[in-house]
Order: structure tokens, then sequence, then C-alpha cells
């Protein structure tokens, strides 16, 4: 039979009133309805009518696979006459059980026993749940009524503190986020955690799949903040439910997989990634030998294929490109003619840089790289600039050094750093850039007690520009160019910790169809080198997409990739690997920078999504900028599931190699040289 509801005391958590009812576990407890407050209607209405419709609707529809339904009877004319309603099952239930529930609530309790002649209310059973009102609620969260219920305070607990600990923490980091991230169908998760050897405790998370991941995440977290110490109990708000209990209550198979004990060997073949979302948020695999057989069978062949065609197809490009070089000499001087900007407006004399930098004194130096050396300079106007003086031993002549920059002076984007001009002077080269305050993001990023500058609203900031900023380079400049050199170090940051991509030494540029070429001289970093790269110069604007995945994966971690033997980190562990290790056991949030306050769960776990993607072993599977960007700008987009990554370091010989998914090592003879000029351009 229903109970009484007690109502407790009044809450208010900032503007929303939440009305906390409490209930003893010792007697029956469900159903459980919130209808008192509402307005009524009277018998043989309209509103009437169309409430009877829309229960009919509920019911006819109640053995959905979602186990969710919405629906809006609309007959009349007046607006408050219409009437919005919808039924959540409880994720582990089968068809005939949802359907028993539903039917019980629209044909019974609802309408007779428990709320007649409401004009809105909502009812809770162990099963399902099923809300209607005469205004939408559709897609938005509310937890303005949440019943909250415990077991018999009387019962014992060993270690209330630990108890509640463990618990906060597994449906915080672990259910919530699992049900959030769950999709459109369905936002339902399921856990345990071990309190003692003899002890467990069972959770389980849901909310309304027309709720964003956002909003899911945050009514299930308010919802855990009012768990009160008992050995089972709940918070039902009107968006969304959590539950525990000492004692299983849902269907055990839904529990995630345990993580796969480590390998004492390097396996042989790679373990499969989950088929979607929903597999790796809260489902477990069901394989086949048969389909393992069939797997190991078809994966060797398709990537054989793979590989040869792959190779004509870039052997043949070479030697397109190598003629086109040939037939087409004078390219530069005609992209120079067309160019509005002077060169006479872009290029100082060197007496003026000189001055400027203090005769390029150490107190001005900033840095130095592969390329050159970097001084801060103050011009005669009083404005400050950055003056990288290149290395002296290029062969690039003077016609085709004036063009690129003249082409790179032409980009103009807020999340690049601008080309100012240049200096020729005897064998001296010089290029003059803006001034950004901060120096780079590895400063930051890198050095634990600057590392609390960057909380996750500026890192997910300089994720967001730098993305923004690689987008321009690749589809929005009049060329496309590919940076090729894509790391911390040249992310600069200005006074208000916005970033700026620098130092297109290494760049390629393109006509607009372009996008892939192939290079003899391997330039850049390894941490950040794709593998097709540090393999077999073969670069493509898929190059830099993994260069800034693997960028995206250290903002978030706080960690350097490895990308020397004598880089001498703390962590042996290769920063990719590691991260990929923790998203297929369900850990994602483990890789998180320990200094950062993780509230935007769902966003940094998104964003750990995105870099996997990123970096991805097959080329084509990686995303372009423009989808990147995509990704970032709309959390309602749902992602596709990451492959494998490669895992890229060099060795002490200064060979690059490579440990894919079967964990064999592949050696080859290009090593990585220092290029001195801006770019190497390809003729048009």
């Amino acid at each position: 039979m229903a109970q009484k509801i007690n109502k407790s005391s009044l809450i208010f958590l900032l503007p929303i009133l939440i009305i906390l009812t409490t209930i003893s576990k010792s007697t029956s407890l469900y159903p459980i309805y919130s209808c008192s407050n509402t307005t009524m209607f009277a018998n043989n209405t309209q509103y009437q009518t169309n409430l009877n419709t829309l229960f009919t609707f509920l019911s006819s529809n109640s053995t959905t696979p979602t186990g969710f339904h919405q629906a809006v009877s609309t007959n009349g004319t007046a607006t408050d006459e219409v009437v919005y309603g919808h039924f959540l099952c409880r994720g582990d239930q089968n068809a005939t059980s949802c359907q028993d529930c539903v039917t019980t609530a629209v044909t019974i309790d609802l309408p007779r026993l428990h709320c007649p002649n409401r004009k809105e209310a909502i009812i809770w059973y162990d099963k399902c749940m099923v809300r209607y009102s005469n205004c939408s609620f559709f897609n938005s969260m509310d937890d303005s009524r949440a019943v909250v219920y415990w077991s018999d305070p009387g019962q014992v607990i060993p270690n209330e503190t630990r108890f509640m600990e463990l618990l906060k923490k597994m449906m915080n980091n672990e259910i919530a986020v699992r049900a959030a991230l769950g999709g459109s169908q369905k936002k339902f998760s399921t856990g345990f955690v071990n309190v003692t050897a003899f002890q467990t405790i069972y959770g389980l998370g849901q909310c309304t799949p027309d709720l964003s991941p956002s909003d899911c995440n945050t009514c299930l977290e308010t919802a855990v903040g009012s768990f009160i110490v008992g050995q089972s109990g709940g918070v039902m708000p009107p968006s969304c439910k959590v539950q525990y209990d000492i004692i299983p209550f849902f269907d055990l198979s839904l529990l995630p997989p345990p993580p796969p004990p480590p390998p004492s060997s390097p396996p042989s073949q790679p373990s499969q990634p989950p088929s979607s979302t929903e597999d790796f948020t809260h489902t477990r695999g069901h394989g086949s030998y048969t389909a393992k057989i069939a797997i190991l069978i078809t994966v060797p062949t398709v990537a054989l294929t793979s590989l040869i065609v792959w190779l004509i197809y870039f052997l043949f490009r070479r030697r397109k490109t190598w003629r086109n070089a040939k037939t087409d000499s004078g390219s530069l001087h005609r992209v120079k003619n067309d160019e509005s900007i002077s060169l006479v407006s872009l290029q100082f004399d060197f007496h003026t840089i000189r001055v400027a930098t203090n005769n390029f004194s150490d107190a001005n130096k900033l840095g130095r790289g592969g390329f050159g050396t970097v001084y801060k300079g103050r011009l005669a106007n009083g404005q400050e600039v950055a003056v990288k003086r290149l290395a002296k031993n290029s062969n690039q002549g003077d016609g085709e050094f004036k063009t690129e920059v003249l082409l790179v002076a032409k980009l103009q984007h807020r999340n690049l750093v601008r080309l100012l001009g240049f200096c020729i002077e005897r064998k001296e080269r010089i290029l003059i850039y803006e001034f950004v305050a901060n120096t780079s993001l590895d400063h930051f990023l890198f050095d634990v007690s600057k590392r609390s500058y960057l909380d996750w609203r500026s890192r997910y900031n300089i994720i967001v520009c730098i993305a923004r900023g690689i987008l321009y380079l690749h589809e929005e400049s009049r060329l496309r160019i590919i940076h090729r050199d894509l790391k911390a170090s040249n992310i600069l940051l200005d006074d208000e910790m916005n970033p700026k991509v620098a130092d297109f030494g290494t760049a390629k540029l393109f006509e607009a169809d372009q996008s892939q070429g192939d290079t003899n001289r391997i330039v850049g970093t390894y941490a950040y080198m794709a593998p097709e790269y540090a393999l077999y110069g073969l670069f493509s604007v898929k190059s830099d997409v993994y260069s800034f995945g693997v960028l995206v994966l250290e903002i978030i971690t706080g960690r350097k990739n490895r990308g020397s033997p004598n880089d001498n980190e703390e962590d042996e562990e290769d920063l990719i690997y590691f991260v990929w290790r923790n998203w297929r056991k369900n850990t994602p949030l483990r890789i998180v920078d320990p200094t950062l306050s993780i509230r935007s769960k769902i966003e940094i776990i998104r964003c750990i999504h995105m870099g996997l993607l990123c970096v991805q072993e097959n080329v084509e599977d990686r995303p372009t900028m423009s989808f990147v960007v995509l990704m970032l700008s709309s959390h309602s987009l749902t992602l596709p599931v990451p492959s494998s990554p490669a895992y890229i370091t060099p060795t002490t010989n200064g060979r690059g190699t490579t440990r894919p998914r079967d964990s064999k090592e592949i050696y080859v003879g290009r090593s990585s040289v220092n290029e001195d000029s801006i770019t190497d351009l390809y003729p048009r």
C-alpha cells in the first residue's frame, strides 16, 4: 500500500527550493508521489481528456527498448489544456517489467489513488517513474523536489566516515560520469566498491536521457550530496535518481567489467576497442571464439593490403611532386607579385634590431631552439618585440626567404603569433614577431610551482584557441599550412593567458587543394610526431592533428610526453599509453593533473576522448581540425570511439621507433635535422 510522505524541513540550494522527503525503509517504500501542492482540474474538462490521452500514449509505448518515452497531448485550443508527460524505467528492467510498472502508474495510482484531478504530478517506483505537467519540462534539469530515503537509522555501520567517503567517491567519480556519458538513448550506470573484505556497497545512477551530459552529471552529484548515513538509501529528484545498498538490488551483469590484468609479455594481437560509447561506459562486451578467429585472420590481411596501397599512392605522389617542382620554377615570384603587402614595409635594418636587443645581449635572451636564439627587443617607438636570430647554416636563397616572410606576414589570426618583419644583413637572417608577455605554455604546465596558475577554465580555453589557430592554418588561410612542430614550447601565452601558436620554422605551405606531402628531412620534436611522419617522412594536416592530440593530453595531465631517452622524466610510462590504459579501464579521471579541482568532469573526459581520437594510429581515423573545433563547441555531439594509438619514441642512435598495437619495434634510417628557414615552400 501507499505510504504517506513525511516532509522534512525546507533547504535552500542556491535559488532552488528542494523539498527533501524522508522515508524509513523499514516499511513499504513505493510508490512515492508528489502532487499535493499543485493546482487541480475539474472533471469532464478538456484537460482531463488530454491527460487520459497522454496516459494512453505512455502505456502503449512502455515496451520501448530505451525504457524512456515523452508524449504531448494537445487537443483543444487553450495553451493551459496541453499536457506533457514521460516515463523512465530503470535501466536494467526488461520490456515486460517496464510496461507493468508504467501501466500501474497511469491506470490506477495517478488518476485514482494518489493524485486524482491534479494538473501536475510525479510518481516513483522501484522500477520506473512517471511524470506529467501542464508546463513543458522536456530537456531541462529539475532538482527542485527531491525525495530522500534511507534505511533504519538504528542499523549499525562500522566506520561511518569511511563508508560515506567511499560511497560518494564511487557515485560522483564513476557512476555519475558514466551515466552522464551514456548517450541520448539511456543515461544509466551501476557500480560497486568494497568497504571491507566482508562489506560491499552497490550503487546506481540514472538520468532522463533528454538531459545534456553536463545537466545529468550536475543532477546526480547534487542528489549524492543529500545522502544520509544508512545501510541503504537514495535520492530522487524529478530528473534523475541515485540509489545504494549493501546488498545487490540491480542486475549484476550490468556492472562494468573489471580491468584486465597487466600482460606478462607483449601481446601479439591488439585488444578490441569498445564498439560504442555505451559499451565503454557501463556494459560488458560479449565476444565469441568464432569472432576472435575471424579477427585474427582479417585484421592482418586488411592491414597488409592497406600498407601496399598506401606505399604505392605516396610513391606516385612523390614523383608527381618532383615533376611539378621542375616545371613550375617561377611560381614563387608569381606569389610575391600577387601580394599587397610590400617587402619594404616589412624589412628592418640590422642596426635597428641590434639597438633594440642591446646588441643581442644575454640579458635580453628569451630562449634558444633548433632554429636560432630569441631575444626580447624594444623598438625606438617603445614597442616590445621578439627577435629571432636564425642560425647561419641555411642554403635558402634571399629571394625565397623574403617570399616566405611575405606569405607568413599575411597570416592574421588572434591565436597566431604575428610576424612583424624581417632583416637580412650579409649572413644574418632575423625575424621580428609581436612580443607575448607570459612566455610559453611549457613554463607553466611542467613547472610544479607555476602549474596552479592554469585552472581548468584556463586550460580549456587554451585547448579551444589552439584548435582554432591550427584550423586557420589548415583551412582558412590563403595557403594551407602544416605546422609540423606543434608543442607546448611553441604555444605562447599573453598577459591574459590566451594562447598564440608560434614558430613556423618547420612549416610546410601548400595550395588550398593540397593537404599532404613527404620529405627526406624530418623536422620537429619526436614526442609530438605522428608515427607516419617520424618513420616514413609522410606528413599531412593529420600530422598536426596528432601533435595537437598529444598537446591536449599534456594539458590535461600536466605531464610531458616522453620524447627522448635523456629527458630524465620522473614518469617512465609513455604518456599516450598511460592515458589509453586508463581509458580502457574506465578510469579516465585518474590521468588528470592532481593540482586541478575536478568540477567539470564531463568536459574533461570529453577532452580526453577528443585527444585520443587525434592520436589514433590510423591516419584516416583522426579527425580534421574543423571536426575538432566542432567537438569542442558542441557538447551534444556524439564522439566516435577511439581506436588504439601508436607510441613513438626515439632511440639513442637518433632513429625513430614505434610501438604499435602489436608492440613490435620498427627501425627506420631517417634522423631529425634542424632547418633554419621559416618554411619549406611547395611550388604553386
